[in-house]
């Protein structure tokens, strides 16, 4: 017997960053993300601290697709349409999902759909950051439907990942490789990462960083420069308090050298120690508005160069792992005596 529920998900804010090329890139995306996501098999979790199990899992993203079609329309690019709706709330940025979670050997409670739902919409998040990064903005979201107040819904910014996309191209470094949408999707489902809330394995602690990372809006504080650091420090498997020799070397064996440009580790490091020795400052929480992005930029304490970077050498190391069907480094030291 299959039981199903359907899960609505109101998005106040779901257009990204992006050019008119951009723009174009990312709808052609959804258009096929809509056709793939549409009746998957999914394992999750029914509950907090609970057993995973099989559901079939679809996607409806029409609502979406037609929101960023209708501010290409109307503004040219994503960006300028963002800029567009601060003048004029008319010009809307909101959008709709719909995941759709059924199973066929027992019946789903209400708790378990939202749980299985919100489950699959965080890997939703790190797919599409994986494989275009900042393609997916979901903020001022709100479930809807029968029984939605008694579950909040998560908001996740495409402002870094974005960040993240165009330092690299900027840079020329780190290279972010063209990957399709099967291929990063079955190497999520490899990590088996939607079938626990607790990351042991640490690929898992790398993924669900990237979605901590994701929650962050505009300060790009410290903690989100520790959060950066210690993704690469997990994936490069070193972590060295006063030095950053392990970490350079073992990034240069994967991807040769880099630019001077690139050289966001120094300061990474630097964020991270002063975090540890609480020598940084502390800014309380900012309104978050339009206005309020330059400003931010001149505070001292922020890292907005090298959370960017930092986070696309993060996604260089994770598409290198997703394209030699990976899930993690393995280095060794030897030592020969002639």
């Amino acid at each position: 017997m299959t039981s199903s529920a359907t899960i609505q998900l109101q998005v106040g804010n779901a257009i990204p960053p992006g050019n008119e090329q951009e723009t174009r890139e990312i709808i052609e995306f959804w258009h096929r993300a809509n056709a793939f996501f549409a009746n998957l098999r999914f394992t999750a979790q029914r509950q907090l601290n609970g057993l995973a199990d099989s559901y079939r899992v679809g996607l409806d993203a029409r609502e979406l697709i037609a929101a960023m079609e209708n501010a290409r329309d109307q503004s040219g690019s994503f960006s300028r349409h963002q800029l567009a709706h601060v003048d004029d709330p008319a010009k809307a940025i909101t959008a709709r999902l719909v995941v759709t979670v059924s199973a066929e050997d027992h019946t789903t409670t209400e708790e378990e759909s939202y749980q299985v739902a919100t489950v699959f919409i965080q890997q939703l998040v790190m797919a599409v950051n994986l494989f275009r990064p900042g393609a997916i903005q979901l903020l001022d979201t709100r479930f809807a439907g029968e029984g939605a107040h008694k579950y909040e819904a998560q908001n996740y910014d495409s402002r870094i990942y974005y960040g993240a996309l165009k330092a690299s191209q900027e840079n020329q470094w780190p290279p972010l490789k063209m990957l399709s949408l099967e291929e990063v999707w079955g190497w999520l489902e490899g990590t088996e990462s939607s079938r626990t809330d607790t990351a042991i394995k640490s690929i898992n602690k790398v993924l669900f960083t990237l979605l901590k990372v994701a929650e962050q809006r505009h300060e790009y504080s410290a903690r989100t420069a520790l959060l950066v650091m210690y993704q690469l420090e997990i994936l490069l498997e070193c972590r060295q308090v006063d030095s950053l020799s392990d970490l350079r070397h073992r990034t240069t064996m994967i991807f040769g050298d880099f630019p001077e440009s690139a050289g966001c580790l120094s300061e990474l490091h630097e964020a991270r120690n002063g975090l540890v020795m609480a020598s940084v400052p502390v800014h309380r929480p900012p309104l978050i508005c339009h206005t309020t992005e330059h400003a931010l930029w001149q505070q001292s304490g922020q890292h907005h160069s090298a959370v960017e970077t930092g986070t696309a050498l993060v996604l260089s190391l994770l598409h290198d792992l997703v394209a030699h069907k990976a899930q993690r480094y393995r280095f060794s030291e030897t030592m020969a005596r002639d």
